[in-house]
């Protein structure tokens, strides 16, 4: 329950901010991301249609703890001619740790979403889907999936 209050303040806070600040061409942002993981966010433009994003996550239970790493290097599409909506996929690294088996998942990662900018405003909602292929310590193929939003510096 307290996870999911922060989450909702955190996001909460990113609306109201983003609200306050015109928008300008920013290359770096900084927010939240919800499912899978749940946590911080981040994304860096290294050209107009090339980013590398990333995203880390401490999970803290009474019965095992787990750190979440990811990153990702993705293409913006102009499949849809908008400037608020942006298609994009990308491939990328995913690293668990998990206190209970005392492991180190490693996998790979391919990140398929979308990117809303919300006009007048430094804020970017997304969503993605992932198919992900891990193969340390035991391979095996499935889906992720989240949803996050960022706010974008200036």
């Amino acid at each position: 329950m307290k996870k999911s209050l922060f989450i909702i303040l955190f996001c909460g806070s990113l609306l109201i901010c983003g609200q306050s600040v015109q928008a300008q061409e920013s290359t770096f942002g900084i927010g939240a991301i919800i499912n899978s993981p749940t946590g911080l966010s981040v994304k860096a433009f290294v050209s107009e249609d090339i980013a590398i994003d990333g995203a880390f996550s401490v999970s803290l239970d009474q019965n095992f703890s787990q750190i979440y790493l990811h990153g990702d290097v993705l293409q913006h599409s102009d499949a849809i001619e908008s400037d608020i909506l942006q298609l994009y996929y990308g491939l990328g690294i995913r690293l668990v740790w998990d206190d209970r088996t005392d492991d180190l998942n490693a996998g790979l990662r391919g990140p398929i979403g979308t990117e809303y900018t919300f006009e007048d405003t430094n804020l970017r909602s997304f969503i993605e889907i992932v198919p992900t292929l891990e193969f340390s310590p035991d391979a095996r193929f499935f889906f992720a999936g989240a949803v996050g939003m960022r706010v974008y510096l200036n």
